[in-house]
This record gives C-alpha cells, sequence and structure tokens, in this order.
C-alpha cells in the first residue's frame, strides 16, 4: 500500500481519514486512497467556502447515506453496494431519511422494524436492521453521533423452514429423469457442469478455458459473476478466500467440458475464453438457468413425471448430498464447495448423514 499522507489515517474497515481545519472548526474526509482524499479535501473546503456544506449537527441521514456510499464504491463489491441502496431505499430512507442524524433514536428503530415486518421475512427485514447498524456505525466513527442507536435492537428468529426449503437436493430418481429431459436443452451442458461439480451458478458462468487445467487435472475457480451498484453484472472475485479453489476433473467432467467445446464452437467464435455463455452470447445470468429448470420440470408434468419445483442452488445441494451417500469425507466436500468451515458442511448437509448411518456401520469391521 502507498504511504499514508500527512494526516491521513487508516479506519478499521480499510478506509482512509483525513482531518483538517477551516476557521478553528474540524472536518474529516474519507476515501480508499491518497488521490481520492486530495479530491474530497478540495471539494468539501469548496463548499465551505461557499456556504453549502451542513454540518454535523444538521446532516440528515439521508444526506449522511450519500456520503457514506460514495466512500464505499471504492472498497466495496457493487453486489453490496446494491443491497445496501435497496435496503436503504426502500425501507430506511421513507421512515428515517428526513431525520436530523443526531436526533434519531432507539425506539424509532425498533418502530422501523415493526413495520418493515409486515410485509418482509425475518431474513429480509434483519439485512434491513443490518444495513442501519452499519451506517450507523460508522456515523460514530466519523464523530457525528457519539453512540449507535441501534445497538441492542435484537435481529428477529429466523424461522428453520426457510432454510429446509431452501437447500433442496434432488433424490437420485428426479435426478436421472430431470437430466434425461435437460438433454437437448441449450443449457444441458452448464446444468450438468453444476451437479458435477458442486460450483455456485456464478462461477461457472465465469469460467474460463484456461481454467480447465488438464495437466493438473483440475477446475481453478478463481472468480465469479458480481452484480454491480446498478444491477448489471460482470465478472470479479469470489466472496472469501475459501472460494478459491480447486475442483478435481473426473471422467463425466471431462465428458461434460468436451461437449460443451463442441456446441461453442459451432454457434459463435470463443474469443473471450469463455466457456460458457447465454444463447445471446453474453454472459450467463442465473436467471436463465432457472428458466431452462422451469421448461424441463414443466414439460416434466405434461408427461405425467411431475417433480418438485427448484431451483440451480439444488444442483449445489444435490451434488453434495450424492457425495456424502456415496462415502466422500465431509471435509473434502468443505473444500470442494468453497465453504470456510466445516460447520458449515455439515449444517447444510447433516440430514444426509442418518440415510448412510446403516451402510457404514455394516461395513465396519471391528475385530474381538
Amino acid at each position: 500500500m502507498a504511504r499514508l499522507a500527512q494526516g491521513v489515517r487508516k479506519r478499521p474497515d480499510g478506509t482512509l481519514e483525513k482531518r483538517f481545519t477551516v476557521d478553528g472548526k474540524r472536518y474529516s474526509i474519507y476515501g480508499a486512497n491518497n488521490k481520492e482524499l486530495q479530491q474530497k479535501e478540495k471539494e468539501l473546503r469548496a463548499q465551505i467556502e461557499a456556504g453549502t456544506y451542513t454540518d454535523n449537527r444538521n446532516l440528515t441521514l439521508d444526506k449522511y447515506f450519500e456520503e457514506w456510499l460514495a466512500g464505499k464504491r471504492n472498497s466495496t463489491k457493487g453486489n453490496t453496494l446494491k443491497t445496501y441502496r435497496s435496503h436503504y431505499y426502500k425501507h430506511i430512507s421513507p421512515r428515517l431519511g428526513n431525520k436530523k442524524i443526531q436526533k434519531i433514536e432507539r425506539r424509532e428503530i425498533l418502530v422501523l422494524q415493526r413495520e418493515i415486518f409486515q410485509g418482509l421475512s425475518e431474513s429480509t427485514c434483519n439485512g434491513v436492521l443490518r444495513t442501519l447498524k452499519i451506517i450507523l456505525n460508522d456515523a460514530v466513527h466519523d464523530e457525528i453521533i457519539s453512540k449507535n442507536p441501534a445497538d441492542g435492537v435484537k435481529a428477529l428468529k429466523e424461522t428453520e423452514k426457510a432454510t429446509e426449503t431452501y437447500h433442496r437436493a434432488l433424490t437420485g430418481q428426479e435426478q436421472k429423469e430431470f437430466m434425461r429431459e435437460m438433454e437437448k436443452d441449450f443449457y444441458y451442458e452448464f446444468v450438468a457442469l453444476l451437479l458435477c461439480t458442486g460450483m455456485r451458478s456464478g462461477e461457472a458462468a465465469a469460467l474460463t478455458w484456461s481454467d480447465i487445467d488438464y495437466k493438473q487435472n483440475v477446475i481453478h475457480i478463481t472468480k465469479t459473476v458480481t452484480y454491480n451498484e446498478d444491477g448489471t453484472i460482470g465478472i470479479g472475485s469470489p466472496k472469501s478466500e475459501s472460494g478459491k479453489r480447486d475442483i478435481p476433473l473426473n471422467g463425466t467432467i471431462r465428458s461434460v467440458l468436451s461437449s460443451q467445446r463442441k456446441k461453442l464452437g459451432n454457434i459463435l467464435p470463443m474469443n473471450d475464453n469463455r466457456v460458457f455463455v447465454s444463447v445471446y452470447g453474453g454472459i450467463i445470468h442465473n436467471h436463465a438457468i432457472n428458466r431452462a429448470i422451469n421448461g424441463a420440470l414443466s414439460r416434466l408434468r405434461e408427461k405425467g413425471r411431475p417433480i418438485e419445483h427448484f431451483t440451480a442452488h439444488a444442483l449445489r445441494d444435490t451434488f453434495a448430498t450424492r457425495f456424502i451417500e456415496q462415502g466422500g469425507n465431509p471435509q473434502t466436500l468443505k473444500v470442494i464447495l468453497g465453504h470456510s468451515s466445516l460447520a458449515m458442511t455439515m449444517d447444510l448437509y447433516s440430514h444426509v448423514l442418518p440415510n448412510t448411518k446403516q451402510q457404514e456401520m455394516d461395513n465396519l469391521r471391528i475385530v474381538l
């Protein structure tokens, strides 16, 4: 990292802060690097001179959020910024946006929590509250307020049912019938790779042929599809270091990749080296895969072989379920899936273990 300029310090969240004084009054500006701080100081001094600067006593939450979000843009992923904007402008701003930030009280945040819970799930409601707490915590760091009024407001208890519904794995028979129905679909190879590797949709959509390492016999997962603040999509890095990993190749995966290479060569030149493209030649969006899945499920219903609805994420869950059912090591599964902890893997897929318990006991040999 470049050497910090005079009067600049690094804050706990990684951003930089510079303080300066004008006519005996202290001001603070924040940014990702020295150049950004210089520009912001220049702009703030111009506002002060023009008399358009709003001091802390009169600063509204809306005004602070605009400044806060601008400061986050160089250090925060686009999808996270998109979530912050959505939470704030849909749920927080209509209720607290015009309030002076120094006047916001804990009871008002409790009212906000109760009101938004009328139309949101516990999980989404808690996400909105987390966003508000993050904003107000930074207002404390910025010395606008001395204490976060959202501290002590407890998150709503989330029901386990939602998690269980979300993590749906196909049975062996469902998997067989579904993949047979998908076979002639444009996205068949994409879906097959998810099922054979446990990759996330965004990771598969970001794959390039240079990520397929036939010499080392692995797929290098180093990037994923990301969402920008404005809702557009691009390619970026995984959320965590554990997301960067190598997935071993096997015969089935090699066959899927070989089929995809032939298909791609027949429809358009591989000018950007991507393994998968949408029907329009662009980056594959998760919605497109879910539409393809829904189409296959609809055709199966018409044929009298209905399968309970599922989304692309169920293919990842199905891979993990088959892995454990067939005696795979949970620690190995953790690495293949890119989980940060074994506890996360076991929490999600422990329901599979009772199905293998009897078989494993039958296979156990202890000499007495």
